[in-house]
């Protein structure tokens, strides 16, 4: 007999009914829904080839820590040790309900290998009879299920840090070459900051950027914390900033997870100097000294080619993020899109220029959890 659905997966005052998954004759399955913040029995599928910085333990405590936010995962173990999984959220909000696999992640792949393993595992998922929204970087399974369509592209871009530096150097674009040049030229300093007060530093220039560059809100600083508090102990969170004239001008936070080096948030206040490039060729460095064999630049929009040129010129490497979404027959949610219209307009009225940056602070703490 199948093992009964843990009860967490049922929002609170929401009732629905209970996912069904597919019966085997051959077998029996043992699959159910946990809590992914259960790091003792996620830790070894998330580094599975399909596991990433978003599906790692740290990750997904430090964003369910910030929202409230359930992190439940669909999976199939094997001696009571996890074997596939789908990593997501139900979130249930002004917005409607949704699933999302994970919320604030660039990609989360489904840890799983094969298409039986994803037909098992995403029943749970569709019965709730909300839209499932997924990002995928690498694992190609659920893109061949008709029922999920693709909705949205976006890139991604790699490096390959096993080469000596001196050929890391020579692959860089000539432009990125000379900005780092001008940079060091400039009295433009790098330094490593481990300590929460850097966390701070950051994150001043990061909502400063957002608002005035953008006009977007900022995550909260409790989020930056958080995640400070998860990848602290294992030495795995960096803060790069640039500083000219003692003054910090622009930074990076780097994340570790699993030989990956993760360009997680970046912030860049004064452009004449030329920061960014310098930030970037130093994580690289940073990566090889840490015995890192790949550099995650993470999600880059197609609507931005700016964003998309600067990690062009250090890339070995380019993929695209297929933003898949399945949608229950006759779905319509015209309330969740005007809130969602209402929300737009919001935050194009709280980062007015005028409007004073604390004031833009306050309202990222409140409303950033509806962004996703």
């Amino acid at each position: 007999m199948l093992p009964q659905v843990s009860p967490i997966l049922e929002p609170p005052e929401v009732l629905l009914a209970p996912p069904i998954f597919p019966k085997r004759v051959d077998r029996i399955l043992d699959l159910a829904v946990i809590d992914a913040r259960d790091e003792t029995r996620w830790r070894d599928i998330a580094r599975h080839r399909f596991g990433s910085l978003f599906s790692s333990p740290q990750w997904i405590n430090a964003v369910g820590k910030t929202y409230d936010f359930v992190m439940n995962a669909s999976v199939r173990t094997n001696g009571g040790r996890i074997e596939a999984a789908i990593p997501f959220s139900y979130i249930s909000d002004f917005r409607g309900d949704r699933v999302v696999s994970l919320p604030f992640s660039d990609y989360c792949d489904p840890v799983l290998d094969d298409m039986e393993s994803w037909n098992q595992l995403v029943t749970p998922l569709l019965a709730y009879k909300v839209p499932v929204t997924l990002r995928c970087l690498r694992n190609e399974v659920p893109a061949r299920d008709s029922r999920f369509n693709l909705k949205a592209r976006a890139l991604w871009h790699g490096v390959d840090l096993t080469r000596p530096e001196e050929e890391l150097w020579a692959g860089l674009n000539g432009s990125a070459r000379q900005n780092i040049r001008k940079a060091q030229r400039s009295g433009v300093v790098v330094r490593e900051g481990r300590s929460i007060e850097d966390i701070r530093i950051f994150h001043r220039m990061h909502r400063r950027l957002r608002k005035s560059k953008y006009r977007l809100l900022a995550q909260p600083l409790s989020f930056f914390e958080n995640l400070f508090q998860e990848f602290a102990h294992t030495d795995g969170i960096n803060v790069l900033i640039a500083e000219h004239g003692g003054e910090p001008i622009a930074g990076i936070v780097l994340l570790e997870w699993n030989g990956t080096l993760y360009y997680k948030f970046n912030a860049s206040l004064d452009q004449q100097y030329c920061p960014n490039d310098l930030l970037a060729w130093n994580g690289l460095l940073c990566g090889r000294r840490r015995g890192m064999v790949r550099f995650d630049f993470g999600l880059s929009d197609l609507e931005q080619p700016g964003l998309v040129r600067y990690k062009r010129k250090f890339a070995t490497e380019e993929r695209e993020i297929s933003f898949l979404q399945w949608r229950p027959e006759g779905y319509s949610n015209p309330k969740g899109e005007e809130a969602g219209l209402v929300l737009h307009h919001v935050t194009d009225w709280l980062t007015d220029p005028a409007v004073p940056d604390e004031i833009a602070q306050a309202a990222g703490e409140k409303l950033y959890r509806f962004f996703c």
